[in-house]
């Protein structure tokens, strides 16, 4: 009992001293709470700028909360409940943010000065390396990620367009997802691929065409062999540097942005009515008989041409409407995550993208996801880990493929069925044809691209590592890798009467290719940096690189499916079919292995040096030519540095650069350098023998080897001088580069007595000299507002030095031609891209021929060139008669032929550029952007088809609106007979007369008369123009409005892409392939461009 007692005891004694020992604890917590709010203070103060002037609506925050005020009319804010130990932040657009410690003062006035960091922005120059813009010596042109942002589109590199001086940006055509074309200061190669080498995050990347602009920090691009020379072989046609979003160290931050848009075509090509076009087929089908077998098809599908005034009220199909005459719906979302402290960092940005095309069923969807980790492992010893997915999924041919014959197809389809088509009431139904209405039913654009289905789908997996230690202050030991898997698959589908599907007995066929890539690289460096005696500063990095890449591939090809089945259904019921062709492949690898050093001084910032030496070994070439070494060198004088400049107060930065280097270019097939044999099942090996049932079957590759290829080479100077200037509010940035590519790599045709078609071989030399302009700076600038502008402009011209041996020219035909001549030279002294064709000479007029009264026709008189060898003869007779086109016969033998063809354009712009115009107003924003080209030439070839009749023989094919006035061979007008025809007519008195009075003085071919695909100089067209690609207008809600809700952004934004454009070109769109490859500006089967009208937002917790 008593050791009972004495525990109670000693359990209330310990029960008494934890609840004291408690209760002074919840007075202590109390009492440093109350007494930590009571030392809370408010602060107030001023905020101007450098000429003591009140800054209007700057932003004062306490650093890390949302307790954020804004100055008043006289610069004046008062901030409450401050901790004394906090950090102030004050900021003004164009001005550097301030960021001051409180320290218990209740009274803080703060100067604020314009941000002149151009001199110390940093740029990315390649295997993690960065410089300040003021300490280096090549070229570089950078967009900040707010800039590319600011641009409603969903890809980084259209948001590059007009941009920087020097760097032109194009895309192929209209369609969504189109392939962009990035030339950095033109082209180096005549042959081979001249994109630049893209780097995403320190890793190769085929392009940049599917990186969301939401997702990029910084784009530089490194323009000069002082700096590409670093990547060797890959560099030589310049580099994109890509940097993406990192979470900074801080508190978890919130973003998202959102856009939508409808878009609808920006111009229609004027085409003939129902009426017109049943008027010119009479037209085509008499010539000088009413009576034979092209008249018999023309009553059989549009009746008794004394009808014809019964298609004025016939409904007129535009196929243009049908097809693209829709106004499809886009969006674009983006949600990104970022947060962290001293030692681990993580940001995860997903981006979900959809862009309809103008044309029915076509679009491509993205998805994105892009996420980065980054710790500390140890003090000096980081590890960053990147993993990335991308999906792409593409609907539709594209232009030259939509339904059977792409565009060409739709714009030259039939606008009326005739009398096969009930149409309303006003044909009887009895003299309907029923089959013949299906089949125009089923034939018609509309119907014939929805049975021409293509869908493709890619996968990419990106996995990125890497470990950087820093052993000691200034040394940085880096090694990273990188694996990409992309998977790939193309499915078609062609129905029963497709162009496809007639070669299979008119059943439907499908196709399915499936590929699959994989890459890696790894990359490993060490770079130190490092002063003596405060001014002489140095830096130094050596590495090596490995890199892989290699691909798989499977098709399948079924045909004679039933009649009426679906494209999904056969597509995923390929068994339904007949098997036709199997194949599956291994593509050789692309290895190269690469050792690369620099070293850089500069003493106190004014005189730079810099030197670069890559070697790079590549499995392209057979041993004994594998490896290239690709030296560069440059340097920088500051002049504003010197102390005779520094009474020029006005003038920040005068800069000298010059730099020379040699860059590489290994884009080639591979094994071209050694005997490859291949297996076939599709076509036989003998001059257009096909195997019908598709047996399998060995022979060589159609190219011969060349163990002697090697190396195309790129030797770059480059001159520049960087100015600024009224503390950096101006900069202009003028430079001349010269570059010489040697060793072309050239796809060569060789005799096929041989048994090969083609070889590729070096074959000379070419050169690529140019000037370019950057202008950017301040116009205004006031408390509440200011006001921006850029300019850039550049000017480059490729000459060819040599080519083989003696030969003088090469020649080569557009893929999408079907000229049966070339209609592209590549000649020594002259430019790359020049239209090779026949010069137009007008119509024949009857001067030059004598009328024959007693066999009704007319003879050339001696003189009169013959053109017989050009287009084949019509109903109307010959292609040498009064009315039909001529050429110039240059060679003076009388006869046209390929022997009078000659340069009749040239592509390339003699100027190209961009500008854009930026500002804000209080809480609003502005942005244009334009970009131009000047003075080079487009061949028209989709206005060639439309002005002739090729393949209209029972097809029928339309024209355009403007030959409704032509020259005619039947009188319209019914002053000697109405619709009969007046050539050749003896039977009705003063209709030969007639013949000559109502075709005098036209200038305008008959489309019956252009029967083949011949390039002339009529269709090439000056494809100058001015185009405004966005202008957007945007309100960002008052900080003091919405925190209150939790955000520290809020914006809306309304915008219109592609609003205008300012042209001559008769086309669709003069941006065609502009310096793309030997054969560029070739519009046919172009997929137009449309006009978009964007809204969106950017929120930001």
């Amino acid at each position: 009992m008593k050791d009972l007692m004495t525990s109670r005891s000693q359990w209330l004694r310990h029960f008494s001293f934890a609840t004291h020992w408690k209760t002074m604890l919840l007075l202590l917590v109390l009492c440093v709470g109350f007494n930590a709010n009571a030392q809370n203070i408010t602060v107030s103060g001023t905020v101007v700028d450098g000429t003591d002037e009140p800054m209007i609506g700057a932003t004062v925050q306490v650093d890390g909360t949302k307790n954020v005020v804004v100055t008043d009319i006289d610069g004046n804010f008062t901030l409450k409940n401050v901790a004394k130990n906090a950090t102030i932040l004050v900021s003004y657009i164009g001005y550097k943010t301030e960021k001051i410690a409180v320290n218990g003062q209740t009274n803080i006035n703060v100067v604020l000065t314009e941000d002149s960091e151009s001199l110390e922005e940093v740029v990315v120059i390649g295997y993690g390396g960065t410089r300040a813009r003021r300490d280096l010596t090549g070229s570089v042109g950078s967009v900040s990620g707010a800039k590319l942002a600011a641009v409603p589109v969903t890809s980084a590199a259209v948001a590059l367009q007009g941009k920087v001086a020097g760097v032109q940006v194009t895309t192929v055509d209209g369609q969504p997802g189109a392939d962009i074309n990035i030339r950095v200061r033109g082209a180096t190669s005549v042959t081979q691929s001249n994109d630049p080498l893209y780097i995403v995050d320190g890793f190769q990347q085929d392009n940049i065409n599917d990186i969301p602009p939401s997702d990029i920090q910084s784009i530089d691009i490194l323009k000069d062999a002082s700096l590409t020379a670093i990547y060797g072989a890959k560099g030589g046609n310049g580099v994109v540097i890509v940097t993406t979003k990192s979470a900074q160290e801080g508190k978890t931050q919130v973003s998202f942005n959102a856009q939508g848009s409808v878009s609808h075509i920006t111009k229609k090509l004027d085409l003939m009515d129902a009426y017109d076009f049943v008027d010119y087929q009479w037209d085509y089908a008499t010539g000088h008989s009413t009576r034979n077998s092209q008249t018999r098809l023309f009553r059989y599908n549009f009746g008794h041409p004394q009808d014809m005034d019964l298609y004025k009220q016939a409904r007129t199909h535009d196929w243009q409407d049908e097809v693209m005459g829709n106004n499809p719906f886009s969006y674009s979302t983006n949600l990104s995550i970022g947060g962290g402290n001293d030692k681990t960092r993580y940001n995860v940005s997903i981006t979900q993208s959809d862009d309809r095309g103008i044309i029915m069923g076509t679009g491509v969807r993205r998805t994105n996801i892009l996420t980065k980790l980054q710790t500390k492992i140890l003090p000096n010893l980081t590890f960053q880990y990147n993993p990335k997915m991308s999906y792409r999924r593409d609907e539709g041919a594209g232009g030259d493929n939509i339904g059977t014959g792409g565009i060409i197809d739709v714009l030259r389809y039939r606008p009326t069925n005739g009398i096969r088509e009930r149409d309303g009431a006003w044909w009887p139904e009895e003299t309907i044809d029923p089959d013949q209405e299906r089949i125009f039913t089923y034939t018609n654009p509309v119907a014939d691209i929805k049975t021409n289905v293509r869908k493709r789908h890619s996968y990419t997996f990106t996995n990125q590592a890497s470990l950087e230690f820093k052993p000691i202050s200034g040394l940085t030991l880096r090694t990273e890798g990188v694996y990409t898997v992309q998977f790939k698959d193309d499915k078609r589908f062609w129905g029963r009467l497709t162009s496809e599907g007639k070669k299979h007995n008119s059943n439907p066929v499908a196709s399915i290719e499936k590929k699959q890539t994989n890459t890696y690289t790894w990359t490993t460096t060490a770079s130190y940096d490092w002063t003596i005696k405060e001014k002489n500063n140095f830096y130094a990095l050596a590495g090596f690189e490995l890199y892989h890449k290699q691909s798989e591939a499977n098709t399948m090809k079924n045909r004679y499916f039933p009649d009426n089945i679906s494209a999904d259904k056969a597509l995923n019921n390929m068994q339904l079919g007949t098997p036709y062709e199997a194949s599956s492949e291994l593509g050789t690898a692309n290895r190269t292995t690469s050792y690369f050093g620099q070293i850089n001084y500069n003493y106190d910032h004014k005189y730079l040096l810099s030197a670069t030496f890559r070697a790079d070994g590549s499995s392209m070439f057979a041993p004994g030519h594998q490896w290239g070494y690709f030296p560069s060198v440059s340097g920088a004088w500051v002049i504003s540095s010197e102390e005779f400049m520094k009474d020029l107060t006005w003038l920040t930065e005068l800069k000298f650069r010059a730099a020379i280097g040699k860059a590489g270019n290994n884009n080639l097939d591979p094994d071209m350098w050694r005997y490859l044999y291949k297996s076939n099942a599709s076509s036989g090996p003998g001059f257009g023998e096909a195997t019908v049932d598709g047996e399998l079957w060995y022979g060589p590759d159609k190219y011969l080897p060349n163990p002697d290829l090697k190396w195309e080479t790129t030797l770059t100077r480059n001159f520049a001088f960087d100015i600024s200037l009224f503390n950096g509010r101006l900069r202009i940035t003028p430079e001349y580069y010269w570059n010489t590519t040697s060793d072309l790599i050239y796809k060569a045709d060789i005799l096929s007595t041989v048994g090969y078609a083609q070889q590729f071989q070096n074959i000379g030399q070419v050169t690529n000299r140019g000037f370019e302009i950057a202008i950017n700076g301040d116009i205004l600038r006031g408390k509440d507002y200011v006001l921006s502008a850029n300019f850039n402009l550049g000017a480059n011209k490729m000459k060819v030095d040599k080519l083989t041996g003696d030969a003088d020219y090469l020649y080569d035909t557009h893929s999408r031609s079907k000229d049966g001549g070339y209609n592209y030279r590549l000649e020594v002294g002259g430019e790359v891209g020049l239209i090779y064709g026949f010069l137009y000479d007008g119509l024949y007029s009857f001067d030059e021929f004598n009328y024959n009264v007693a066999s009704s026709v007319y003879e050339p008189k001696p003189g009169t060139v013959d053109m017989t060898n050009v287009y084949e003869g019509t109903q109307s007779g010959t292609a040498t008669l009064p009315g039909k086109p001529k050429f110039k016969d240059l060679n003076g033998d009388g006869v046209i032929d390929d022997n009078d063809r000659t340069v009749i354009g040239r592509t390339t712009p003699k100027l190209q550029g961009g500008f854009g115009i930026s500002g804000q107003w209080k809480n609003f924003d502005f942005n244009a952007n334009f970009t131009y080209f000047l003075d080079f030439d487009v061949y028209n070839a989709t206005a060639y088809y439309l002005s002739s009749s090729i393949d209209n023989k029972n097809n029928f094919k339309n024209v355009l609106g403007a030959y409704s006035n032509r020259w005619r061979y039947y009188d319209n007008t019914g002053a000697i007979r109405q619709y009969e025809v007046m050539y050749g007519n003896y039977w009705n008195e003063g209709a030969s007369d007639y013949y000559v009075t109502m075709n005098q003085g036209q200038t305008r071919w008959n489309p019956a008369d252009l029967n083949k695909d011949v390039t002339m100089s009529y269709f090439v067209e000056d494809g100058s123009f001015l185009r405004c690609t966005d202008i957007t207008l945007g309100y960002t809600l008052p900080q003091n409005i919405i925190s209150k809700a939790g955000m520290s952004k809020l914006r809306f934004y309304a915008s219109v892409t592609n609003p205008f454009i300012v042209t001559n070109y008769s086309g669709y769109d003069p941006e065609v392939d502009v310096q793309s490859g030997l054969t560029p500006s070739f519009d046919m089967n172009r997929y137009p461009r449309s006009r978009s009208y964007v809204f969106g937002l950017n929120l930001t917790f």
